[in-house]
């Protein structure tokens, strides 16, 4: 048993001492006057996560969730401008408009199959893309691609209400009539981001964290709703705000053509 436990304490000293030594290695430069290797032009494929929260008429339906979604940028030296294909793919537990209300009875399950009865759970689908432009703002000289980064975009937005009718015994909400109960809901959308970007002396580390905010100027996408028995032609103002980060891998260009890094 003794060893056993010598074992096991030397397997996480090992784990500790190499996550110390990559870590050493990664951040190897930073913060360095030497003249640096990242002072060039460069593409990058970033993959990102966001915690989010619903605002304006989006925070009627929904409530706080998750964004995963990627990035694929340009960098220009030496102006620091960016610009980038940018796609979210968003998700949350929480809907507060129930759209099968008037199919449960007072505790909330509805007649299905062989008039067994069942639950369905509702959940949100958010999807966006844009594209967008902006900068970054160096802080300190050392390091000239690292600071402030700024960037707007357009692009469009698109949400519904997912029925996860896990049981597959609802046929009210299976096949067409699922579009009945989805209030899909789509439209143009403006993209801000304010927070700090970090790209290495020696290239190994390329991070981004901050504020993301998404306005979306959006109507329904259905012709009827069977819930409220109506069609909706309003217009909607959907926000997101969400603190959001990232890490990308990048693929530097020299002066001259045949200069590439990686």
């Amino acid at each position: 048993m003794k060893g056993m436990l010598f074992s096991a304490k030397e397997g996480r000293l090992r784990r500790v001492f190499f996550l110390g030594c990559w870590l050493a290695f990664a951040c190897r430069g930073v913060g360095q006057t030497a003249p640096t290797v990242n002072e060039v032009d460069l593409f990058s494929l970033r993959a990102t996560y966001s915690g989010v929260l619903a605002a304006g008429d989006l925070a009627d339906r929904f409530g706080p969730g998750f964004m995963a979604g990627g990035q694929l940028e340009w960098w220009s030296w030496p102006g620091n401008w960016l610009i980038g294909l940018d796609f979210q793919y968003g998700f949350a537990g929480k809907v507060k408009e129930n759209v099968l209300a008037f199919l449960e009875d007072p505790n909330g399950e509805i007649v299905g199959r062989d008039l067994a009865l069942s639950r369905a759970f509702l959940q949100q689908r958010m999807w966006t893309g844009s594209v967008y432009g902006g900068v970054v703002i160096p802080l300190v000289a050392a390091n000239r691609r690292s600071g402030l980064r700024l960037t707007a975009g357009a692009g469009y937005m698109r949400h519904k209400v997912r029925v996860n009718d896990e049981m597959k015994s609802l046929p009210q909400v299976e096949g067409r009539y699922a579009a009945g109960y989805d209030r899909l809901t789509g439209g143009w959308a403006l993209t801000q981001f304010v927070g700090y970007q970090h790209l290495s002396l020696n290239r190994r580390l390329h991070l981004m964290a901050g504020i993301d905010l998404i306005e979306g100027f959006t109507r329904s996408q259905r012709s009827y709703d069977f819930q409220t028995m109506r069609s909706d032609r309003s217009s909607r103002m959907d926000l997101t705000i969400g603190l959001r980060a990232g890490i990308a891998i990048a693929l530097y260009t020299g002066e001259q053509a045949d200069d590439i890094y990686y």
